[in-house]
């Protein structure tokens, strides 16, 4: 580095008598004294070993100062410890720890030198270094200062901001507030005053607009009401912003509150409370919200209540093809005394043979869409349908919502005009529908991944493919005591998951 004089410095002047600058006078070894005695001598050999004596002084004082700058530069650059490293608090110290370095590593580097000329020419150097040295550190040092300073007061203000917002009441305000001015007061003492009150005014609108912040997410309504009353400490700005942010919010939340009270309500009552709203959009949306609710409850009721009908009716055609159903469990199901006496009359038809013309006009008003409700195909066992039947429509009627079902419609469509095609015989025709059936119920209850189309295809090929008119080559029978592939009265389709189509049609 280069090296300044000091401002009483002498080293590095120019000087016809060498490198060091000093007094007319300087100071001589006694060996070198003992040599300018002798008589005789040559000026220039004199000259030579004076030259010599002062180039090895120069040299200890550099190897000397050397020495020192190395120890220098570890205080001041060492990685995570050097002074320049230090940040905040923690370089505070620094200049103090400088000084203490100049007064005793200098120290101890000044008297090792082998004399006063030495030492003072060591010094000399050391004036000059401490003032660039400190300069340096105390820049660092008044830099952290004010990093450590504003750090400080950044945090204060970001804990007074979370300990209002957890409990944002008037308490924690207040101690906010007289928080914030000592802070800012005492970390920013001989500040501008404008300046300070700039800050101080800030910190105190960051703070309720983040208490008003926290109670609109929970209560946006009295958020609103709490920003008028703090429009001043909010400032224009913040209030405006808060506002248009938690009016929306604000407004359904008093929908809200308005339709949970109004919901149970007559309709009345609900008329004259309308009628109490000024607020001609919100009366309409509230009305609206009102009839929508109504009608879903409506919908929802029905919904239940089919569902409540089928799996009585469900479990009562178990019981029903079982043999264990008797007229008092009938009596204590539940259903409607018209739906009750349809059960007694299922119950008397016990044994009998199913009919065709029942089968067929029950698979016609399924893929009409005119049976919804799987407690429909159960009430057509009055009419004939036989229970066998019965049961493996219904389990196929409970696919309906299977991506496949309409696959299953269709290929009871088509087998109703394959036989058209062929005869137009009812015979024929339900033999082919209940082979349909079964052969779908039959893999659905194996587990097994098939193909709709492939069944149907199957079914009609077997049917009526290769006949002009007449009886069905290969009938199914009707009875489920005769059939040799029926699915028990007691088995479910448990497994719809497994109805897949992968055939082109």
């Amino acid at each position: 580095m280069k090296i300044s004089t000091g401002e009483n410095g002498k080293f590095m002047q120019q000087s016809p008598d060498g490198l060091f600058a000093g007094d007319k006078t300087k100071s001589i070894s006694p060996d070198l004294e003992n040599l300018t005695r002798k008589e005789g001598l040559d000026a220039d050999i004199l000259q030579r070993a004076h030259d010599r004596e002062e180039e090895e002084r120069d040299l200890r004082v550099l190897d000397a100062y050397n020495r020192f700058e190395a120890g220098l530069q570890d205080i001041l650059t060492t990685p995570e410890t050097g002074l320049m490293q230090r940040q905040a608090g923690a370089a505070q110290s620094a200049v103090f720890e400088v000084n203490d370095y100049f007064t005793e590593a200098g120290g101890r580097l000044r008297d090792e030198l082998p004399d006063d000329e030495c030492r003072e020419r060591f010094m000399d150097i050391l004036a000059s270094r401490r003032k660039t040295a400190i300069n340096a550190v105390a820049r660092h040092q008044s830099q952290e200062y004010q990093n450590w300073k504003d750090r400080t007061a950044g945090e204060t203000i970001d804990s007074v901001l979370k300990a209002v917002n957890i409990c944002p009441d008037a308490a924690s305000l207040m101690h906010g507030e007289k928080l914030l001015e000592g802070a800012m007061l005492r970390l920013y003492r001989g500040s501008n005053p404008e300046l300070l009150e700039l800050r101080l005014v800030s910190a105190k609108q960051a703070m309720y607009a983040g208490a008003l912040e926290t109670i609109g997410l929970k209560d946006p309504v009295t958020a609103l009401i709490v920003a008028e009353s703090w429009k001043e400490q909010l400032g224009m700005h913040n209030y405006e912003l808060l506002r248009e942010k938690y009016a929306p919010s604000a407004r359904n939340q008093s929908l809200k509150m308005e339709f949970k009270t109004l919901r149970n309500l007559t309709d009345e009552e609900v008329q004259a409370e309308l009628a109490d709203i000024a607020d001609q959009d919100m009366r309409e949306e509230l009305a609206d919200m009102l009839l929508a609710d109504r009608m879903r409850k409506r919908t929802l009721e029905e919904r239940n209540e089919e569902e409540r009908l089928n799996a009585i009716n469900r479990h009562l055609f178990k019981r029903f093809t079982s043999g264990t159903l008797t007229v008092e469990e009938i009596l204590d199901s539940g259903l409607s005394s018209g739906q009750r006496a349809t059960w007694r009359i299922i119950f008397s038809r016990k044994g009998e043979l199913a009919q065709d013309n029942a089968l067929l006009s029950v698979v016609d008003a399924i893929t009409a869409k005119e049976i919804v409700e799987e407690h429909q195909i159960y009430a057509a066992v009055t009419e004939g349908l036989g229970e066998m039947d019965a049961f493996m429509l219904a389990g196929l009627f409970r696919l309906k919502d299977n991506p496949e079902a309409r696959l299953m419609v269709n290929g009871l469509c088509e087998i109703s005009e394959a036989n058209e095609s062929i005869s137009g015989d009812e015979e024929g025709h339900a033999a082919a529908v209940r082979d349909f059936m079964n052969r779908i119920a039959s893999r659905i209850n194996k587990g097994e991944s098939f193909s709709i189309t492939k069944v149907r295809n199957d079914v009609i090929k077997d049917h009526f493919e290769g006949r002009k008119a007449g009886p069905v080559q290969q009938a199914v029978e009707k009875g489920p005591e005769e059939s040799q592939e029926m699915v028990p009265a007691d088995k479910k389709f448990d497994n719809p998951a497994a109805v897949k189509d992968n055939v082109v049609e």
